[in-house]
């Protein structure tokens, strides 16, 4: 069977999922002449190519005979740095900005305006001008209820999934896991007009860096100004001002001046990192910043750092968790208990809970 279609919705479908035409027709084995004119014209396309292609764009089928063309899905700003500065994001990174504006639209409709403006009243207390760094530091751990962030036994990885929560918990902000290529973000930051907000990390990157992220983009939220981030330093020539502030802000959370031992030890160095859940490089770079190594022993220790860091290899995880733990993993407690508890007081179905979760109507009804 056949069917003609509005062209410019199968247009907009492949650009929102960050795909080429040649990229499109190569996934697919189609002629790449012909997805151009079907493009063009929408005319005479087989169902079943049809459904190919909705599937490769993570799409309803049905979307492509809608009269109008759906909005465009809102892009964070492109922060990585000078030189890729509003570049193209890869079809991963698409499909994880798509989810995060549907999820936070789904947490619009459970709770409403009125709820989540409630809930980001402690948003206006912060500026994030680098003049006031030191006391909104401060400010914001009290709203995270800390009291110190140093000498941590805790695995990094656990470390991370408690900043996430303290996060969640306390200031609203959504912390989404997506899979994205692993040099092509560390993260970036979602706020627009309307709240809530999320965070989205990469989910390939080490506990350690994920950390890093979160409170990098956190920062650009403080500044009212989020994007799209590589938060590492190895660009540094040519990132953008506001990508080293908000690094210099992760590193000072994170890395109190107190709890700084001077050192020029490399081995002395991923030890105390080690404690604080960084990595061996932010706490070299926090030496240098509070003067408590010289600059030509940083630079002389920074490459021996480095070549250490790329040393470690990513420890595979023994078996994979439940469907359960993955989702929660993917969209953090406070989406998923906000969907669970929507689908049992009657706001939303079990079948879209189910879809929205990736999980089957039975998991979610326990």
């Amino acid at each position: 069977m056949k069917v003609d279609i509005n062209p410019k919705i199968l247009t907009w479908a492949r650009e929102e999922r960050g795909m080429s035409a040649e990229d499109v027709a190569g996934k697919l084995k189609f002629d790449v002449s012909d997805l151009r004119q079907w493009e063009l014209d929408g005319k005479d396309i087989h169902f079943g190519s049809l459904e190919s292609v909705a599937k490769l764009y993570k799409r309803q089928t049905a979307v492509f005979f809608l009269p109008e063309v759906p909005a465009k899905v809102r892009k964070p700003k492109d922060c990585r740095n000078l030189a890729v500065n509003g570049g193209s994001f890869s079809p991963e990174t698409m499909l994880a900005v798509r989810r995060t504006e549907r999820y936070l639209q789904v947490a619009r409709d459970l709770s409403g305006t009125l709820y989540w403006n409630g809930q980001y009243e402690w948003i206006k207390n912060f500026t994030g001008k680098e003049a006031n760094l030191e006391k909104e530091i401060n400010l914001l751990k009290e709203f995270l209820e800390i009291n110190d962030v140093g000498n941590s036994s805790r695995r990094s990885d656990v470390a991370f999934r408690d900043w996430r929560t303290k996060i969640e918990e306390k200031l609203g902000i959504f912390v989404f896991q997506f899979p994205m290529q692993e040099n092509e973000l560390d993260g970036f930051s979602y706020a627009f007009e309307e709240f809530p907000y999320a965070i989205v990390i990469n989910n390939q990157n080490p506990p350690v860096r994920k950390i890093f992220t979160l409170f990098h983009e956190l920062g650009h939220m403080l500044k009212h100004n989020p994007g799209a981030c590589k938060t590492d330093y190895s660009t540094e020539s040519n990132q953008l001002a506001i990508e080293l502030e908000c690094n210099n802000f992760a590193g000072k959370f994170l890395v109190p001046a107190e709890h700084l031992k001077a050192t020029t030890s490399v081995d002395e160095i991923f030890e105390l990192a080690g404690r604080l859940n960084i990595s061996g490089e932010v706490y070299l770079r926090r030496l240098s910043e509070e003067q408590k190594i010289s600059k030509s022993k940083f630079f002389e220790i920074l490459e021996l750092v480095r070549e250490r860091s790329n040393s470690f290899k990513k420890k595979k995880e023994k078996g994979a968790p439940s469907m359960i733990i993955q989702s929660k993993s993917t969209r953090g407690n406070k989406f998923f208990n906000s969907v669970t508890t929507g689908a049992t007081n009657g706001k939303m179905s079990y079948s879209a809970a189910s879809d929205l979760l990736g999980l089957k109507v039975g998991n979610i009804r326990l």
